[in-house]
């Protein structure tokens, strides 16, 4: 029985701190039991509201402190109850909803601009963190006196009320009220405006007037100010009236006007009202994105104005309407030279129309039109000056920097000019320049320079084998601008060069060789400009040996049997002969001597010869007799000559 009576205590207990939580119709008592024995804890761990009595004027405001603690994921349903009731039948709390996440529950008619929900909460919250609730409410009225409650619901198992906070709005009688039936819609420059603040009549005082504007400092009065009149007076049921009377000017747009009850400090006590002025378009400014544009860059155009109704834009360059919108930008996209020049805008609407500052766009853009310029290369010559300029057609800004460039190797020039005093055969060939603004580098077109200069590098070329018989052909080759238009052919006699052949030719032909053709060569070439000799080309023949026998007797008619006689084979050969044989003609098979020299004795009369070998061949001596005295000898020697 104890048991039995502790299980129901603890059961109406456990009702009590979950709100009275309905039993779902099937479910046990016992199930009951366990289900709320797995929740986290009770109210007073999930909810903090102070509990607590707070008197406040009417006309003020009132912010409720609360904060809960997420136990789990998902959507909770969050309420906001003044004096609720826990209603039988329906098994929900009744009452006014000041506040409600849910469209099961909404919010009680009224609230919406008195009334704001605040919170901290985010989509990203854990678990286990206390999240912001509070409560605010401005314009208090006495109806709002009563008990604050906040709810939240985690599912039909789980609902949790918080403590109440007791709420008491006092009677204001200097609570205060403005009245907007004298303002005229809409209120245009120029108008006069008269504007009422009142309150009751049992309040001591007048309202008080406070103009928010940023060149004076704020400042709260019931009287005459620089820029308005202000004055008080009762009405006929006795409220207390402070009018403000002022002369509208544009600036007055959105000028907020403020009133009080009279010395109070409650901010909450203060009424506002916002002026609308309708007035032709002022301070309208033109504006670009960059001033430093480039070809190829996108650029925006900015109007800006003030002015009710809104203001359209027409957007102008040079007189010529360039864009007509209601948006107050124009962009230019993809800018060229073209788009430089003077823009504006005129803002426009019903009261008039307004044109702003003008607006200077310099596109600036690369060298174009880069080519390099001669100033005098016709006929130019070696010894003369090349004077060459790089031109630029256009570009913005101007040109501050050139390189110069030479078979598209790097010069030292840096200028607009490039000049050479004394040109010289090597200053021929392709000539460029390139142009740099600081916003891109142009490089020009090849110019060909060249330089007239007289026969260089002449040379003779020889072609053919320089063999007795063979055809040989001299060429006489040369550098030259212009080509040479005559040559000369030389050939050294005696240590001087003479001329052989004048007939003009570049070729000097030779259709069989010759031994006398051996020599030294040269060639002039020769055009406008002047002449040129080649160096020395040696022609050397190739043939067989050309003997002769060389001895030391004085004439072969004085015989002198008693001393020997020295015979030399001498050979003129190219190349020189190597093999040399003497023979004697009774025995032209047996050599007697492989030297070039050979003694005969006079012991050995006859007829002798020799033979000289090179690599072009073979040839022989003609005969000599030596030591022969007696007339048979001679006879016979005669006869085996003559085999």
């Amino acid at each position: 029985m104890a048991i039995g009576n502790m299980t129901g205590h603890l059961l109406l207990r456990l009702i009590f701190q979950a709100d009275r939580m309905m039993i779902p119709e099937g479910i046990p008592l016992l199930l009951l039991v366990l289900l709320m024995g797995s929740f986290t804890g009770s109210n007073n761990e999930l909810i903090k509201v102070l509990e607590k009595t707070e008197q406040i004027d009417e006309g003020s405001c009132v912010t409720i402190p609360c904060s809960y603690k997420k136990t789990k994921d998902g959507k909770y349903t969050l309420l906001w109850f003044k004096d609720p009731e826990y209603n039988k039948i329906s098994q929900i709390f009744d009452g006014t909803i000041l506040y409600s996440n849910t469209e099961e529950r909404p919010q009680s008619p009224g609230y919406s601009s008195r009334v704001k929900y605040i919170t901290d909460e985010t989509s990203q919250e854990n678990q286990n963190i206390w999240i912001k609730c509070d409560l605010r409410i401005t314009d208090l009225q006495t109806k709002d006196s009563g008990n604050y409650k906040f709810r939240f619901i985690i599912s039909s198992y789980m609902k949790y009320m918080s403590a109440a906070m007791n709420l008491k709005v006092t009677d204001n009688p200097c609570k205060v009220h403005i009245e907007p039936s004298e303002l005229k819609s809409p209120v245009r420059e120029s108008d006069k405006l008269t504007v009422r603040c009142s309150t009751f009549g049992s309040c001591d005082l007048h309202p008080e007037w406070l103009v928010h504007t940023s060149r004076q400092k704020q400042k709260w009065t019931s009287s005459s100010s620089t820029d308005m009149i202000i004055e008080t007076e009762e009405d006929k049921e006795g409220r207390k009236i402070t009018k403000l009377k002022l002369s509208v000017t544009w600036k007055d747009d959105r000028r907020i006007l403020s009133c009080r009850p009279a010395k109070s400090e409650d901010s909450c006590q203060i009424r506002n009202i916002t002026l609308s002025v309708e007035y032709a378009p002022k301070e309208v400014k033109a504006t670009v994105s960059s001033e430093d544009v480039k070809e190829g860059d996108s650029v925006t155009l900015s109007c800006t104005s003030r002015g009710q109704p809104d203001v359209s834009f027409s957007w102008f360059k040079k007189e010529r309407i360039e864009k007509s919108q209601q948006m107050s930008d124009l962009k230019l996209n993809n800018v060229k030279p073209e788009d430089s020049g003077e823009y504006y805008c005129e803002a426009e609407n019903k009261h008039g129309v307004k044109k702003s500052n003008i607006i200077q766009i310099d596109v600036k853009y690369g060298p174009e039109g880069v080519k390099v310029q001669p100033v005098n290369i016709k006929d130019l010559k070696e010894g003369d000056e090349l004077t060459l300029k790089c031109l630029v057609e256009r570009g913005n800004p101007a040109v501050y920097q050139f390189m110069w460039y030479k078979n598209s190797q790097n010069q030292s020039e840096t200028s607009e000019t490039f000049i050479i005093s004394k040109v010289t055969e090597e200053d021929r060939g392709s000539y460029q320049c390139q142009a740099d603004n600081g916003i891109r580098t142009e490089i020009s077109d090849i110019l060909e320079v060249s330089v007239k200069y007289a026969p260089e590098n002449v040379t003779v070329s020889v072609k053919g084998e320089q063999r007795l018989g063979s055809e040989l052909t001299l060429t006489c080759e040369a550098h030259a601008d212009p080509a040479p238009s005559s040559y000369e052919w030389k050939k050294g006699f005696n240590g001087q060069l003479k001329t052989i052949e004048q007939k003009h030719e570049q070729r000097l032909h030779f259709l069989s060789l010759e031994i006398s053709d051996s020599g030294q060569y040269a060639c002039i070439a020769q055009n406008s400009i002047g002449k040129t000799e080649s160096p020395l080309v040696e022609i050397k023949v190739k043939h067989v040996p050309i003997i002769k026998i060389a001895h030391n007797m004085t004439t072969l008619t004085q015989w002198n049997w008693e001393f020997p006689v020295s015979l030399t084979c001498s050979a003129d050969a190219h190349p020189p002969a190597k093999v040399y044989n003497w023979y004697r003609e009774e025995d032209n098979v047996t050599v007697l001597s492989e030297h070039q020299n050979f003694t005969v004795q006079p012991q050995n009369p006859g007829i002798y010869y020799c033979t000289a070998a090179n690599a072009i061949g073979e040839s022989r001596s003609e005969n000599i007799m030596l030591f022969i005295g007696s007339e048979y000898e001679i006879t016979h020697l005669k006869y085996i000559c003559s085999k």
